[in-house]
């Protein structure tokens, strides 16, 4: 399967991701927060978002989140699971082409989906919609 299919590779296999995907440790945020000075206030672009699994990691440590995620099956489960929290918006929108304004997040991530990402195209986006000091 190529990279242009890769936003459509999981329409199909949704609830096995939801049910089989594993959480991240708690080492993950005492790394950001101990280690980078990542704060709990700031704006997070969680892109690849998925089903939203490290959504709720990133709302769970008290961040407000923006995930962005171009398949639509993935999205909708990532809407039925955590939609009514108020500090969460969620996108249609692809690494590449976030639909993110400019400067407008404090912090990037992308749990387990960056090897799908064009590697060139992602750094003129992410440095776009980066505020100054970001990660």
């Amino acid at each position: 399967m190529s990279k242009l299919d890769s936003t459509d590779r999981f329409s199909h296999r949704v609830d096995d991701y939801v049910r089989y995907r594993p959480d991240y440790p708690d080492q993950l945020l005492e790394w950001l927060i101990d280690e980078h000075g990542v704060k709990t206030d700031w704006l997070v672009a969680d892109i690849g978002a998925g089903t939203g699994i490290s959504t709720r990691y990133l709302l769970d440590a008290g961040f407000e989140v923006v995930a962005v995620e171009p398949n639509a099956a993935m999205r909708t489960s990532c809407e039925k699971w955590l939609g009514e929290e108020a500090r969460l918006r969620i996108v249609d929108g692809k690494a590449e082409e976030t639909t993110l304004d400019d400067a407008s997040v404090d912090l990037i991530a992308a749990a387990q989906a960056f090897h799908w990402f064009n590697q060139n195209s992602i750094k003129v986006e992410w440095a776009r919609i980066l505020r100054p000091g970001g990660l």
